[in-house]
């Protein structure tokens, strides 16, 4: 007898092991079998331009890719609330930039803290923070081969709200965490940019970096902080205009491209061949100013550009 409960406790403790050391591949199993919402993919197709130009395969592993995300990933509200939108909004702003990469995985993030721009203090509930500013928008932060990631609800929303304005503090917390997956976050991503074009690289962000500092680029004055944040405010460069970054700094956008194994400017040229197909799904689904940016990204006004083609499909 006490040898078949030696026997039982064994088989137990090496099922909770087993468990335990598969739980990742079985969550990963589970999120891939599932469907994909049908409301995921009506946030995605309204909020998440980088989305809608995918092609209709590209969609499908994107679609993957955020259940695998958010399957694993602890998004926590604080002080505000955290629904599918702001759920999914966070994984937008993490695949967009490993988009390249299908089997990237963020190993060390514990987890996402979603803030409102201001707050009340628990022993001072009358009291209120003041609105959140420049790196608070947005941080990561290390902690026991754990980082853990804080990002404005308001700023997060607003990256996704104007796809052309070159600001994604989303992108722009993710950027750290590609640049980081080589041990330091210090501007260059070496687990993402080959070999033969680290010097090139260091060489273009240094150069970059001197005329941002002598104001003779139209790059966000941000970027000349240090490496690191030059790394990723030009990745919320790349992904938001990329038309406008390689016309002005072509040899930073060819390099871009390489590190991120993507074209974006090729792919949103795509998707627009037939703007007025494409004017019709945004159709109702957000409104346009006349003077606004043309969601085509062209960065004329959108009465000078797709305007008379929308009122026309």
């Amino acid at each position: 007898m006490p040898y078949l409960i030696s026997l039982a406790v064994l088989a137990a403790i090496l099922y909770a092991f087993y468990q335990y050391a598969t739980a990742d591949s079985r969550r990963r199993a589970e999120a891939v079998a599932a469907e994909f919402p049908s409301a995921w993919r009506q946030i995605l197709a309204e909020r998440v331009a980088f989305y809608l130009a995918l092609s209709k395969s590209e969609k499908a592993r994107f679609e993957k890719q955020v259940q695998v995300f958010l399957a694993g990933t602890r998004i926590t509200g604080v002080q505000t609330e955290v629904d599918d939108t702001t759920r999914l909004l966070v994984a937008a702003s993490a695949l967009i930039p490993v988009f390249g990469f299908p089997e990237w995985e963020y190993s060390h993030l514990g987890e996402v803290l979603i803030v409102p721009d201001a707050w009340k203090l628990p022993d001072a509930p009358d009291q209120e923070v003041q609105p959140l500013q420049g790196t608070l928008l947005g941080s990561v932060q290390g902690f026991q081969n754990q980082h853990y990631m804080r990002l404005s609800k308001a700023s997060l929303e607003q990256g996704f709200r104007d796809a052309v304005d070159r600001q994604n503090v989303g992108i722009h917390e993710f950027a750290h965490l590609l640049d980081e997956a080589d041990g330091v976050i210090d501007g260059v991503p070496q687990a993402a940019l080959p070999p033969e074009l680290l010097q090139p690289w260091a060489e273009v962000m240094q150069r970059e970096i001197a005329a941002i500092q002598a104001g003779k680029s139209e790059i966000n004055p941000y970027a000349a902080t240090n490496e690191a944040e030059f790394f990723a405010v030009v990745t919320e460069y790349f992904f938001e205009k990329p038309e406008k970054l390689e016309e002005n700094h072509p040899e930073l956008y060819a390099l871009l491209s390489r590190v991120f194994r993507q074209n974006p400017k090729k792919r949103f040229l795509q998707f627009a061949t037939d703007p007025r197909e494409w004017l019709k799904t945004l159709r109702g689904r957000r409104k346009f100013g006349r003077n606004d940016p043309c969601p085509c990204g062209s960065g004329k006004k959108y009465k000078e550009c797709h305007l008379g083609q929308a009122q026309a499909a």
